[in-house]
């Protein structure tokens, strides 16, 4: 394999793993800005209209923060294990050098291929976050404007 290919396949890889960690910081903006706004509709919610009960105004919160929470979680995949190992009783035996592999090729698109699902899962969860964050507080606004009085 020549060096443009390694060079190409580890600048993906690269791209991918700081994208990962841009959406990473996103979903944490996310989690403060929905504390901060979970807190007055809470302390409000005697002031909704009856049919809106505590747990049904907490719902949305909750579906939120479970999906931030999905995003956040770090992800460990199965394919790809021979390269990264992962475990709780590690020994430095684990950890030898093999030499160089042949495959080098392969194994950095499996590299890509791996970040590209993570980001693709944190970045669908992001969105539906972002989404349900967006409705709920433009709905809890003007209920809480009309109703509050």
């Amino acid at each position: 394999m020549t060096d443009a290919v390694a060079d190409h396949f580890k600048g993906l890889a690269a791209q991918y793993t700081d994208a990962i960690r841009a959406s990473d910081f996103k979903a944490n903006i996310v989690l403060f800005f929905l504390s901060l706004t979970m807190g007055p509709i809470i302390f409000n919610h005697d002031k909704f209209p009856a049919f809106l009960s505590l747990p049904l105004l907490v719902a949305p919160f909750l579906v939120i923060f479970f999906c931030l929470f999905v995003a956040l979680l770090p992800r460990y995949p199965k394919r790809g294990r021979r390269g990264f190992y992962i475990s709780g009783k590690a020994t430095p035996a684990d950890f030898l050098y093999r030499g160089p592999s042949g495959d080098e090729a392969s194994e950095l698109r499996l590299r890509v291929a791996i970040l590209s699902d993570i980001l693709y899962w944190k970045t669908a969860c992001l969105r539906v976050a972002f989404f349900l964050c967006i409705a709920a507080v433009l709905a809890a606004a003007p209920l809480l404007a009309v109703y509050a009085r």
